[in-house]
């Protein structure tokens, strides 16, 4: 169904529409956010807050306002009119200023106008500045490659003149060094490291070009007159009285950059020159060391001959032109002595020949051939020195060439004294120095010598190794008949490898390092065989004595008079043990040959008695039945004669012994064994009879005897 409405609604329904509408665009036009705002700020204000807070009615208190502000705006119209003119005067005065601030305005812009084209010109300044900077930096970079190069391609007119002129000193030596730099830059071809040449190799230059031909001239004529000058001093050398040391430092080391010189652009001169220092000073070398050689030898004296051995037979002892033996050759010709003090002053200056010549003095071999290894190191390592700092390269090699016949000499020299040398100390003690040298070398770090010293070992090694054999084979093959009159004093055999032996102990062990050299090792086991050797001798000398006690005493004086040797050296090592075991082996064996001879009856009687009552308690086949009147006789008999016995022993004890430094102990030690036996005497008279027999009163008590062996043993 459609419903139509009437005009009167119609009319109705649009008024509510524009009303709805206009409530509508109101609403959007107030903003109901600042309202809030507003209010917050009214409720802030303390006139409002008072007004609130006395319950004012703000609708009439807001008429009251306007009558107010109309009152007030009547007023200040009233007031406006009163002061027109001022206001018309001071309309003026601001017209004017505007004038003037228009004026102004026109003036700066004009003012900023100028200002924009000045910046521009600055600018344009700056960029000129710039502009000639970087090529002022360019130019003094190329100004100073330039300066680079011209300074390392050429040469002042001085150095050309110097070269030129006759003499040679430190201003020569300076251009030589100039025209060295010059000429090796120069010869480059590649660029140069430091960017003097730029891109372009310093020979391929114009300057290179132009200047190289004159400086070979210049070169050449340098060479030339440094060959002269060197050839001069090399000749110098082989003058005689020449101090050779001077002429090296002074003439030559000085200007060793000469040598140099020639060495990098003349190898072939520079080789030239070295083979002729080469011989000037291998020569000059070879006949100092031959001259002085010769004369010192002149100073040898003979310590030991060809029978100079341990065991020698009496016959080779005795003059030539008496039958008497010849003393002096059982001297010390083994002993050590003072010899070895030459170790302590290795690095002591070396014999002066004329001083020596003057005052007659006379040296062993040792002492001669240290002077001369001395000379010989000192000389090694001045020259070795000498040809570091001038010749540079290859200064061993050189060394060897100057030194070579030298060396061969000197080795000469040692091998043909080897042939007749039979000094076994002497060598040992050359052994000894040669190591000691060796070290000095090595403390100055100049090992050149370590070959010789190596030959010189090869020498005195085979060479000791021989004469001490032959001194050990003349005790194995001594004939005890023919070494003289054999009595119980000790054997001069004993005291002569006593000092052998010591002297060859104590030259091992003077250092952690023994002798050095190599050979200890073998040293060792032939002393060792020596003492074996030695013990069988004494063996064979103590069978020509009649009885047994006597072969005691000799070994007891032949040992005591060996370990008196050793002590003589404070030398403690094996030997010493083994002879002290031997010693005292020998002491107890003539303690019980002395008491055998003084108590006969009771040390039988004592021993037969003992090896009767062990056999029965071995076979339980009981107690031992002694016959009562043979042990008293036993009893008497010791009773009236032991102090007489006891005397005796001292009697022989003081003659065998006189000159023993322990007859105290084997005194003492005699005795002590003697109260032993009567001890055990003592015992088996015990454990026979449970009764004491009748006898015992007239047994010496124990306390007794032992205040008479006290007794003694004060007055020995």
């Amino acid at each position: 169904l459609r419903v139509t409405a009437g005009p009167m609604e119609s009319s109705k329904l649009s008024a509510e529409e524009e009303y709805l509408a206009s409530s509508q665009k109101w609403n959007e036009e107030i903003n109901f956010e600042e309202i809030d705002e507003d209010l917050a700020t009214f409720q802030e204000d303390e006139l409002v807050q008072q007004a609130l807070h006395r319950g004012v009615d703000l609708d009439k208190y807001g008429k009251e306002l306007e009558r107010d502000l109309r009152q007030a705006e009547m007023e200040s119209v009233v007031l406006y009119v009163e002061n027109s003119e001022q206001v018309s005067d001071l309309h003026r005065k601001m017209q004017e200023c505007d004038g003037v601030l228009a004026s102004m305005e026109e003036m700066l812009h004009g003012f900023q106008a100028d200002l924009g084209e000045i910046s521009a010109e600055i600018k344009h300044l700056q960029s000129d500045s710039l502009s000639m900077s970087i090529r002022l930096k360019n130019r003094r970079e190329a100004e100073t490659i330039l300066h680079r190069f011209l300074d390392n391609g050429t040469i002042m007119p001085w150095v050309a003149a110097t070269i030129v002129s006759d003499y040679i000193n430190d201003e020569f030596l300076n251009a030589i060094v100039v025209l060295s730099e010059r000429l090796k830059y120069l010869e480059q071809t590649e660029p140069a490291a430091d960017g003097s040449s730029l891109d372009i190799a310093p020979s391929e230059t114009y300057c290179g070009r132009s200047l190289l031909p004159e400086f070979e001239k210049l070169k050449i004529k340098a060479i030339s007159k440094i060959r002269d000058y060197l050839t001069a001093q090399f000749t110098a050398l082989r003058k005689p009285k020449t101090n050779i040391q001077m002429v090296q430092q002074n003439s030559l080391v000085k200007y060793a950059q000469l040598f140099h010189f020639v060495q990098r652009e003349a190898p072939v001169v520079a080789d030239d020159l070295r083979s002729m220092y080469v011989e000037s000073m291998g020569r000059t070398l070879l006949n100092l060391f031959k001259s002085y050689y010769s004369q010192l030898a002149k100073q040898d004296s003979i310590v030991v001959s060809k029978n100079d051995l341990i065991a020698v037979e009496e016959a080779t002892l005795k003059s030539l032109f008496t039958q008497k033996v010849d003393t002096t050759k059982r001297n010390d010709t083994f002993a050590l002595g003072d010899r070895d003090k030459i170790l302590e002053q290795i690095e002591w200056e070396p014999i002066l020949v004329h001083v020596a010549q003057a005052e007659n003095q006379r040296f062993p071999f040792e002492v001669l051939l240290r002077s001369v290894l001395k000379h010989l190191v000192d000389a090694a390592s001045n020259e070795f020195l000498f040809l570091v700092d001038f010749f540079k390269t290859q200064p061993k090699d050189t060394f060897n060439r100057i030194f070579g016949r030298t060396l061969s000499l000197i080795l000469e020299n040692i091998e043909n004294y080897l042939l007749n040398c039979y000094d076994v100390v002497g060598l040992l003690i050359m052994i000894k120095m040669t190591h000691l040298l060796r070290l000095v070398m090595q403390r100055r770090r100049i090992p050149v010598l370590d070959s010789l010293f190596d030959r010189i070992s090869l020498l005195l090694w085979p060479r000791f190794k021989q004469v001490f054999d032959a001194n050990l084979k003349s005790i194995r093959n001594a004939n005890a008949k023919k070494l003289g009159t054999v009595d119980v004093s000790p054997h001069y055999v004993s005291r002569r490898y006593a000092q052998l032996i010591c002297s060859v102990i104590t030259l091992q062990g003077g250092s952690d390092w023994g002798v050095g050299g190599g050979g200890e090792t073998m040293m060792v086991h032939d002393v060792n065989t020596m003492r074996t050797e030695m013990i069988a001798l004494l063996e064979r000398l103590s069978g020509l004595l009649v009885n047994t006690k006597d072969r005691r005493v000799f070994f007891v004086n032949n040992f005591d008079m060996i370990l008196s040797v050793f002590q003589e050296r404070n030398i403690m090592c094996e030997e010493v043990q083994r002879f002290e075991d031997l010693l005292m082996q020998q002491r107890e064996l003539f303690a019980e040959e002395e008491i055998r001879a003084s108590f006969p009856k009771l040390i039988t009687f004592v021993l037969a008695t003992e090896k009767l009552m062990n056999d029965a308690a071995a076979t339980g086949s009981g107690a031992v039945s002694l016959d009562e009147n043979e042990v008293e006789s036993l009893v008497r008999e010791f009773a009236s004669f032991w102090k007489a016995g006891i005397q005796q022993i001292n009697d022989d004890v003081l003659a065998y012994f006189a000159t023993c430094r322990n007859g105290m102990d084997i005194l003492k030690q005699v005795l002590t064994q003697l109260l032993l036996y009567y001890t055990r005497f003592q015992d088996i008279i015990k454990k026979t009879w449970s009764r004491a027999p009748a006898f015992t009163r007239d047994i010496v008590s124990t306390a007794t005897i032992l205040m008479e062996i006290k007794r003694y043993s004060r007055m020995f």
